[in-house]
């Protein structure tokens, strides 16, 4: 079970942050051959670190069937040097047999412990991955336009996301991004005991002070490029690790 794995990761490492391996290949230094070989090098250096692991599929994709074996390398990577969990950020949102497939290749064939999910088309979008695993559920996303669409319906994907959760107890979760502060104090009071998945602190720039409104809930914070792509990578996560339990544990 993915909150289980989680905690207990969490527990051991001291840790709520989630290193997301955005492995941009256009970015990864010369001295690494391929992604696996960077992927290797950052999980090796942060696998004490963190509570968790994201891989946003989108990186891994663009490269066709290389890309797609890559993916495959890291999530074996990750399982063989740690017991942390992994999310696949993949934001799939389809229905019926497509979401059946997209669920059947992330957890049966990846063998992930969670994926993010788009809430769009509905429950059943969701439901065929929560019968598979665990999900994070888009609900306020850290990306600037995220209020054109997302601020007029998160309270309904919050209702949804609690009915699912109480369907389907310990498999659902939410993404509620750093950015979003005018909005975490109220979505921590009605969001009940949901874990929560949070981006954009690092490059985005969201503000690690939110942390003081979450104290006591299963949170897991994610930070990517300015952690992988840093000089010295474990350095880079030991002081984000260090920032984030200050106002969370302080």
């Amino acid at each position: 079970m993915f909150l289980e794995k989680y905690r207990k990761a969490r527990d051991k490492n001291n840790s709520i942050l989630v290193v997301g391996l955005d492995s941009d290949i256009d970015r990864i230094p010369k001295k690494f051959r391929n992604i696996t070989e960077f992927n290797e090098h950052v999980i090796k250096e942060t696998a004490d670190l963190v509570c968790a692991y994201k891989i946003n599929i989108a990186f891994y994709e663009k490269l066709g069937w290389r890309g797609y074996k890559a993916l495959e390398e890291t999530v074996e990577l990750i399982k063989q040097d740690t017991k942390v969990p992994i999310i696949l950020d993949a934001k799939r949102g389809d229905i019926g047999n497509t979401a059946k497939a997209y669920a059947e290749a992330y957890f049966d064939k990846l063998k992930v412990d969670s994926v993010t999910v788009n809430p769009y088309m509905g429950r059943d979008a969701i439901i065929p991955f929560l019968e598979k695993g665990h999900v994070f559920i888009l609900l306020l996303t850290s990306n600037e336009s995220a209020h054109e669409l997302e601020i007029s319906v998160y309270p309904r994907v919050l209702e949804l996301s609690k009915e699912l959760e109480r369907i389907y107890p310990k498999k659902v979760g939410i993404v509620v991004g750093a950015t979003k502060e005018d909005y975490i104090k109220k979505v921590s009071q009605e969001s009940e005991t949901l874990p929560w998945l949070i981006p954009g602190i690092g490059t985005q720039g969201g503000n690690p002070k939110i942390l003081e409104e979450l104290k006591g809930r299963d949170i897991l914070v994610n930070v990517s490029r300015a952690i992988i792509f840093a000089e010295n990578v474990r350095n880079t996560a030991e002081k984000f690790r260090e920032i984030l339990n200050k106002y969370y544990l302080g």
